[in-house]
């Protein structure tokens, strides 16, 4: 590598490392912090980097392994049980967004070929700073977080058209349906070869990879499959990022998911951070400061307009105004892969220079207008709810939708501190809870939690339990925890149960009634203090997990499975 192209990546990491979480602790997005950095060190900055296009092929990179997580987290079944939201609530709000922008550029004077590529670029919503947002104020399991997520995987798998039809139509002489055509044909042509070469040979593949126990070689193969599958894409002719995106697919519905998921983390992470500070890098703030009366105005009547669709929409497919409300606000910014596409079109010849500015600063501003945006929805649909009186949904309502959830008895500390978890994996849960107070609050910010007895047979087949993928007792009374055991064991005898238990005594009474793992609470209060006592006490931390390893060998209270040993060794130090 090339000596000024090493001081330049030193500049972006010297950079980074200084601006991106200084702008964090002010609640900044790391999207805007790296943007920030790229505007600051490029040639409309210090210019300390006069000529951005040396990380270009990094920041590529970066695209492809974003593409790759993305395809990763949509899972078939996911897809089959979110289907009436994602292909029907997304695919429609996706599509009149993007023909109602599109046929406004026209009016403005833009041509059919970049008023398609506008009203896609503006339709998307950005997954990362929405799930984000859901997550950091535990409203992900929420119904309108739901209904927002669902929507945001129908606009990822519409990544996949858009990719191959921004190329077809910048291309010399070509018709604008031909293009359209061609680019469906190649993405169904694209994702039939690679869905029969994953069933017959990549999956496998790494079966006999994930058998030898090699963490390394897995890693190598996870790599080779995201870089050659997008080699083949563009040598087809499509995007590299393309490939990619239907190698996460493939493999999403494996059981290799979640570690090829750690595995790519850290090189993702990095080389996109990297991408934004390029895209920030070619940002000529002179030009936006002369054109910011008209990039505020886009952004204003972009935002609006897909607040104001995604909201009917919403309401066309059944939901609650205040629900929709909420959803639309949420979704109403760019999405921050509308910089890659912007830059392709950039490179097709589709857009030109001074659009391509004015919509990446939109993007960029409506991006930062997303919590302003999602605490307004609060606001705005609490006060629908109490204008109207209306009741809350039902638990049977709220679950009718939801499979492979899972179901919570108890929102004490402990069921609340599980909720919390189930946030952060975007796993879908519903609660159920005698304490009344408790209920209201939850309720209130807009969480799945219900008034109901855990241990009454209708109540949990109103919660979808048949549909469940686990199911958590938090609560801390024993004989109701039995009883609760008792009931999910009978109606669904294959599902898995974890409970907390008071003792080791009640662990084993709980194993007995089908519970698959229970948690003592003394036994793992003592092995915490136990644990904090001995590093205190200057003993290393491999050896304090070897006592509490041999310690919990000795104990036969718990009723927990053996783990998987491929997964053990994959994932082992």
């Amino acid at each position: 590598m090339h000596s000024d192209a090493i001081t330049d990546i030193l500049i972006v990491l010297t950079a980074a490392l200084v601006i991106v979480p200084l702008l964090h602790r002010a609640g900044v997005s790391s999207v805007l912090g790296y943007l920030a950095v790229g505007m600051l060190i490029g040639p409309s900055g210090l210019k300390a980097i006069d000529d951005p296009e040396q990380a270009a092929w990094l920041a590529e990179l970066g695209v492809v392994f974003m593409l790759f997580a993305i395809g990763l987290e949509l899972p078939l079944e996911r897809l089959k049980t979110m289907r009436f939201y994602v292909f029907g609530l997304g695919g429609a709000q996706m599509g009149v967004t993007m023909l109602v922008i599109g046929l406004i550029a026209i009016l403005l004077g833009m041509d059919p070929a970049a008023a398609i590529v506008i009203g896609g670029i503006l339709a998307l919503s950005s997954t990362a700073t929405v799930l984000k947002l859901l997550i950091d104020r535990g409203e992900a399991a929420a119904r309108f977080g739901r209904i927002a997520v669902a929507v945001l995987l129908f606009q990822d798998l519409a990544v996949v058209p858009m990719l191959a039809l921004i190329p077809l139509l910048g291309a010399e002489g070509g018709s604008l349906w031909f293009a359209l055509g061609l680019a469906a044909v190649k993405a169904a042509l694209a994702l039939g070869l690679i869905t029969l070469a994953g069933r017959f040979l990549i999956r496998p593949l790494f079966r006999q990879i994930a058998g030898t126990g090699n963490s390394e070689l897995f890693t190598a193969a996870s790599l080779f499959i995201l870089l050659g599958l997008g080699w083949i894409t563009r040598e087809a002719g499509m995007s590299m990022g393309l490939g990619a995106f239907l190698a996460g697919m493939l493999l999403a519905g494996t059981p290799y998911r979640h570690q090829i998921e750690a595995d790519i983390q850290p090189f993702r992470g990095l080389l996109l951070g990297l991408f934004f500070v390029t895209v920030g890098m070619t940002f000529d703030l002179a030009a936006v400061a002369a054109n910011i009366v008209p990039i505020i105005g886009i952004t204003l009547i972009f935002v609006l307009i897909k607040v104001l669709l995604t909201a009917l929409v919403a309401r066309a497919f059944g939901l609650k105004s205040d629900t929709g409300l909420r959803a639309a606000l949420i979704l109403a910014q760019g999405s921050e892969f509308g910089f890659v596409l912007t830059s392709l079109a950039g490179i097709g010849g589709i857009l030109s220079g001074g659009t391509i500015l004015n919509l990446n600063a939109a993007i960029v501003l409506s991006i930062a207008l997303t919590p302003a945006l999602a605490t307004l929805g609060r606001y705005a649909a609490s006060y629908i709810r109490d204008r109207r009186g209306r009741r809350a949904s039902s638990l049977a309502d709220e679950s009718e939708h939801l499979a492979e959830h899972v179901l919570v008895a108890g929102y004490g500390r402990v069921g609340q501190a599980i909720c919390r978890l189930l946030d952060n994996a975007e796993i879908g849960y519903v609660v159920l809870d005698l304490n009344v107070q408790r209920v209201i609050r939850a309720r209130a910010r807009g969480l799945p939690v219900y008034f109901g007895d855990a241990s009454r047979i209708d109540v949990l087949r109103a919660a979808g339990v048949e549909r469940a993928s686990l199911a958590v007792i938090a609560i801390d009374s024993p004989a109701m925890a039995e009883r609760m055991a008792a009931a999910l064991h009978e109606i669904v005898p294959n599902l898995v149960i974890v409970a907390r238990a008071w003792d080791a005594g009640h662990a084993q009474r709980l194993a007995h009634l089908g519970v698959n793992e229970a948690i003592p609470e003394d036994i793992e209060i003592g092995l915490g203090l136990g644990s904090a006592m001995l590093r205190r006490l200057g003993r290393f931390a491999p050896d304090v997990d070897r006592y509490i390893a041999a310690f919990r060998a000795e104990q036969q209270t718990y009723g927990s499975a053996e783990p998987d040993k491929t997964t053990e060794r994959i994932t082992k130090d």
